[in-house]
């Protein structure tokens, strides 16, 4: 195929990148060698590749679902055709046919959930990062196509021709390349030197003095016994390589770290200044993050910027419990020890709030006389809930990482003396760390 390929119309394109569709490499990488393969296919460090399906699995969990679909869809050297088609009877493969279906059934459930499990920083659900990183995905695969149409040629560890790639030339050297040597240790020399007559030596008779005094060496002298030829000229001194220019190189990860402080610093600043909740240091991590995804799409065409997967991960880490913890109060009271004790209706709260810390909502001491709904809102630690032993409690409990124990969980649990009376409604939410609701 030639370049002229990649500027036909749509469809042809779409056509000849299903034709030239990366091959799985499982020797030159983990799992199915399904990252290893497109690395080859468009001449990109397989690293990057495999950082793509992570952060897409973790952004909406489209990641997963294209892993899957590419160890489908994608054959391996020495197979027919792929393992999809294989179940359909198109060819032959070496999968076996009950791995294709778990795979099947894998992609199925994948495609299922989405979103339900996988949570992007962004909080948007079926209808936006699952989708969204679908996109990015499947448009990075069609600019490498457009910057690679060619495939290269497949690994001299893969011996099995691959349609739509080319075979490596095989270089032979030509019989006649390089002549026989004049003579070898065997050859037997003449006992004595005899100069042949040049023709025409007659007619040199007429010539000047001082051309006949200038030897000439014999045409045939192997051990080189004419003095005269003893004294050669002396090699010319090699030629002086050219003065490069020194080349300004541009520190390209420190550029896009640069580049991805700044944009946080940015939002951040734009946050505080008009005093918006949505820019969430999950969001203004993601803004960084994304930064660095841009600097490592360029570095992968540049070949540079490696030293951003230095950063990428921790920041990825950061960007993910960020984003599960969700907005933190900075104040003093939110953090260390607190118990929280009414002793009356009035004195009761609706709300109440702790960052990190052991905090307790002891109510021994009230006297229910009415419903009350009371709402614990918590982000790390331990939050506790203590009632009296006859007060009618509702609970509803939440932790996103932790333990939770309490007691009238989805009911009203009276005590000892029944149901009969006010009942109190107790909401405890915790992100990390445990909660509970018990009689004390």
């Amino acid at each position: 195929m030639s370049t002229e390929a990649s500027t036909g119309s749509f469809s042809d394109q779409l056509h000849d990148l299903w034709r030239t569709r990366p091959v799985r490499l499982p020797k030159q990488g983990p799992i199915a060698g399904v990252a290893a393969g497109i690395g080859h296919r468009y001449q990109v460090d397989p690293v990057l590749v495999r950082i793509a399906f992570v952060i897409s699995s973790v952004f909406g969990g489209a990641g997963i679902m294209l892993y899957l679909a590419g160890w489908l869809l994608l054959s391996k050297p020495g197979d027919q055709v792929s393992p999809a088609e294989s179940l359909l009877g198109r060819g032959r493969t070496s999968q076996s046919r009950t791995k294709t279906v778990v795979l099947v059934v894998a992609l199925v459930i994948a495609l299922s959930t989405g979103d339900l499990v996988y949570q992007g920083p962004f909080g948007v659900g079926m209808g936006g990062s699952v989708f969204i990183s679908f996109a990015l995905m499947l448009g990075g695969l069609w600019l490498l196509y457009q910057r690679q149409p060619v495939p290269p040629p497949l690994p001299a560890s893969v011996t099995q021709t691959i349609a739509g790639y080319p075979v490596a030339p095989l270089h032979t050297a030509q019989a006649g390349a390089y002549p026989p040597p004049a003579y070898g240790p065997y050859t037997t020399l003449p006992d004595h030197y005899e100069p042949s007559t040049a023709p025409g030596s007659a007619d040199n008779a007429g010539r000047s003095h001082h051309n006949q005094a200038d030897p000439a060496p014999p045409a045939w002298d192997p051990l080189g016994v004419a003095p005269f030829a003893w004294d050669l000229p002396e090699p010319a001194a090699p030629p002086e390589p050219p003065v490069e220019r020194p080349r300004h190189r541009v520190r390209f990860t420190s550029v896009i770290l640069g580049n991805a402080v700044l944009a946080a610093a940015a939002a951040a600043a734009i946050s505080a200044a008009v005093g918006s909740d949505y820019l969430t240091p999950a969001r203004i991590g993601a803004i960084s993050l994304a930064v660095i995804g841009v600097g490592l799409v360029l570095g992968a065409f540049l070949r540079r910027g490696y030293g951003l997967l230095v950063v990428t991960f921790p920041l990825l880490g950061f960007v993910v419990l960020a984003s599960i913890a969700g907005p933190v109060n900075w104040d003093e009271s939110k953090f260390g020890e607190h118990v929280w004790a009414p002793a009356s209706m009035s004195g009761l709260a609706d709300v109440y709030e702790g960052t990190a810390g052991d905090f307790t909502l002891d109510l021994r001491r009230l006297d229910l006389t009415e419903n009350r709904e009371v709402r614990i809102d918590g982000k790390f630690g331990k939050y506790s809930v203590i009632v009296p032993e006859n007060m009618n409690v509702r609970s509803d409990c939440s932790v996103s990482v932790g333990e939770s124990n309490c007691i009238g969980a989805g009911h009203v649990d009276g005590g000892a003396d029944g149901t009969d009376g006010p009942i109190l409604t107790v909401m405890v939410d915790n992100k990390f760390g445990e909660v509970s609701v018990e009689r004390g």
